[in-house]
């Protein structure tokens, strides 16, 4: 048996009574009754033939199915196909088509929507609205460390559909490496309220319990915070694993419906700011708070308290702080280069603190490929000198003191007369000068140099005048009448495209 499956094996069959999921209806499902599904799911599975090896494309939202789903696919040394459900209908056609897979697995009610999709009319399909449990032994096929099993497709921030490959070596590096921040008496496991069905993975295989949101995590901007905070203190959670987006929506629903019994909070997947940081350390004094910078491809990358990152944010124009990076994690700063990067750029162009450059990752938790996608590879991958394959983060970043610092995305660095500028400490500046949270710094297709603003009354001279003091160029000040356009899926990332 892979070790991968070890603690899950141990926590299904020592934590039989223990609960091991509450569903987003309230409803509590054992360890007894996990493996249950999951046996079932299981024997489901191979009568639609699903073997070792096969692709299993999963349409199922956050819940006690998708995770029976999920482990009894992996039991069978199968591939679980997951798309990003914001990414637009033709990209996930081109994708189905360029994947494959052996079975659809997807929910009555979201098999609707799906036949809007072309690509899987022809699909051979399971549907339903409830899954059958049984009483079969937890069997699990042999796999090796390099076996896919788990593939997710992203648009990312560049808009190019990309399957990044878990192997199982892969959800093994992750989940060790999230267990220092998630593992906690043995005797006493966390309730975990979360968003992140990887997170949810990795609580099983410690004895936890998973508390799925309630909500519409396609609308997290639409959260009723009250209704929110409520389902969070019926369900006694203990931890709160979430988006900054949804860790706004905590915070302003237990202004008035107070903590419960809350005692750690860890939010990542976005850039997080300082505001949102000031905030949750006045409301929540007595509550651990952590914050995970990372990526698709690696996570985490850092993980480090709400202290230090105010802290490390005191200078507005450092830039983004994201803290030291956890031990299983190697990061290089590198030259910038527009383009695929080889070894020997690789070599020769690494960087010393505190110069500015790429971040570049490596790790046993760090994804090492694509499915089928070797343009993807030559852009975001590098093979150094020792046949180390490290990962382009896209993010342009420092070190110093030996803690990261963020100042931008790749396809953000802003030129002028031959000299590089980047958005983060100038937004940062801003947000603290102006105490606004919602500003851009771009540079327009024309070269031109904007401030973007969303709903302020603030003047913009007096915008120009303070790029003056900070030495920034700016050719224009626009406030806009609406907040400033976000990704759907965190609400944090600028849309540059619709901005330029």
């Amino acid at each position: 048996m892979h070790p991968v499956f070890n603690d899950i094996t141990h926590a299904l069959e020592h934590y039989k009574d223990r609960t091991a999921i509450i569903d987003k209806n309230g409803r509590s499902y054992s360890y007894a009754e996990l493996k249950s599904y999951i046996t079932g799911t299981r024997a489901e599975l191979k009568a639609h033939g699903v073997r070792k090896g096969s692709k299993v494309l999963v349409f199922v939202p956050m819940s006690m199915e998708l995770y029976a789903i999920l482990e009894a696919i992996f039991s069978l040394g199968a591939t679980a196909i997951f798309l990003d459900p914001w990414m637009k209908g033709k990209k996930m056609g081109q994708v189905i088509k360029h994947v494959k897979p052996d079975l659809f697995v997807v929910t009555k009610r979201i098999a609707k929507l799906a036949w809007l999709l072309p690509a899987t009319w022809r699909l051979k399909k399971w549907s339903f609205t409830t899954l059958n449990g049984n009483a079969d032994e937890w069997i699990i096929e042999d796999v090796s460390d390099d076996d896919n099993a788990l593939i997710t497709f992203t648009s990312g921030t560049s808009g190019a559909p990309k399957g990044a490959n878990r192997t199982f070596a892969f959800l093994l590096a992750q989940s060790e490496s999230l267990k220092d921040h998630l593992q906690g008496n043995p005797e006493e496991p966390s309730v975990d309220f979360t968003n992140f069905p990887i997170v949810g993975l990795a609580d099983f295989a410690l004895g936890n319990t998973v508390v799925v949101p309630g909500i519409n995590l396609m609308k997290i901007h639409q959260t009723n915070p009250e209704a929110l905070i409520d389902c969070i203190h019926e369900t006694a959670v203990t931890r709160i694993i979430v988006s900054p987006s949804l860790l706004s929506k905590v915070l302003d629903g237990s202004k008035s419906k107070g903590n419960g019994s809350i005692k750690h909070i860890v939010t990542g997947g976005a850039p997080i700011s300082k505001q949102l940081i000031t905030d949750c350390l006045s409301a929540f004094p007595d509550i651990e708070l952590e914050g995970i910078y990372g990526s698709t491809e690696a996570e985490p990358i850092c993980v480090s308290g709400f202290q230090s990152i105010f802290d490390g944010m005191e200078n507005p124009r450092a830039g983004v702080y994201v803290g030291k990076p956890v031990k299983e994690t190697q990061v290089k700063i590198i030259t910038p280069l527009d383009g695929p990067m080889d070894t020997n750029y690789f070599h020769k162009h690494a960087l010393s603190s505190p110069q500015i450059g790429e971040v570049l990752v490596t790790g046993d938790h760090v994804n090492k490929q694509y499915y089928k996608n070797p343009a993807a590879f030559k852009k975001a991958k590098v093979v150094d000198p020792d046949g180390i394959i490290w990962h382009r983060t896209g993010d342009i970043g420092y070190f110093h003191n030996e803690q990261l610092f963020l100042v931008g995305r790749d396809h953000r660095i802003m030129n002028r007369h031959e000299k590089r500028y980047y958005p983060y400490p100038v937004e940062q500046a801003l947000m603290s000068r102006f105490g606004i949270d919602d500003v851009g710094y771009v540079q327009s297709k024309d070269g031109r140099f904007v401030v973007h603003i969303g709903v302020s009354e603030i003047d913009p001279s007096a915008v120009k005048d303070f790029m003056k003091t900070i030495e920034s160029p700016v050719d224009d000040v626009k406030i806009h009448k609406k907040p400033l356009p976000r990704d759907a899926r965190h609400r944090s990332k600028l849309q540059i495209e619709e901005l330029i």
